[in-house]
């Protein structure tokens, strides 16, 4: 009569059972923990969404920091702003003695910033002082007038009159305009290295 199993098929059996139900558990085990891991990553990506919602609420938004007086006329659409105005807005910051913002009557959107007196702004990467400046929302161009002085990097711009187109990057200065660039070049480089050999 012959044995079904041998000791030796049976030992090996054994062991191989043995190493799928351990498989098996560590299997089953990992499961939870990349659920887990899973859930996090997607709670991860709704905040940054929601972050990136609110970035997007926020762009076009001018927000008053401070300022003595308020006064803002319903029938004009006219909100006016006066004694230290600090403003933050879209791309930087907004700061002078008065600050008239022109509401469009029929849409409620604010079309137009009109800043008098000490005025200092920040657009992105070009800060600029001035006496008078005017923001166009729907034309996106700002204006500047009287003693400007426009700072960009390490380029400098004195004019008595500035205008920033920000859609096309176009950029005017008007009066009595002093200008002033750097410019690098690999030139200096070599006339420091021609004067370093003479000596």
């Amino acid at each position: 009569m012959r044995l079904i199993y041998d000791s030796k098929d049976f030992v090996h059996h054994k062991v191989l059972k043995t190493l799928i139900l351990t498989y098996v558990v560590l299997v089953l085990l990992s499961v939870p923990y990349q659920l887990i891991a899973e859930g996090e990553q997607t709670k991860k990506d709704k905040q940054e969404e929601k972050s990136t919602i609110n970035q997007k609420r926020e762009e076009g938004l001018i927000v008053c920091e401070h300022a003595d007086l308020f006064e803002q006329d319903e029938e004009t659409g006219l909100t006016t702003l006066t004694g230290s105005v600090r403003i933050q807005q879209t791309n930087g910051f907004l700061n002078a003695d008065k600050v008239i913002l022109h509401r469009d009557l029929d849409t409620g959107e604010y079309k137009k910033t009109v800043a008098v007196g000490n005025v200092e702004m920040r657009d992105k990467d070009i800060f600029a002082t001035c006496e008078h400046a005017i923001i166009d929302h729907v034309e996106d161009v700002v204006e500047l007038s009287e003693d400007v002085v426009v700072l960009q990097n390490e380029d400098r711009l004195e004019a008595k009159q500035f205008m920033f187109n920000r859609r096309t990057g176009k950029r005017t200065g008007k009066g009595d305009v002093k200008f002033r660039v750097r410019i690098s070049s690999s030139n200096q480089e070599d006339g420091n290295a021609s004067s370093n050999k003479s000596k």
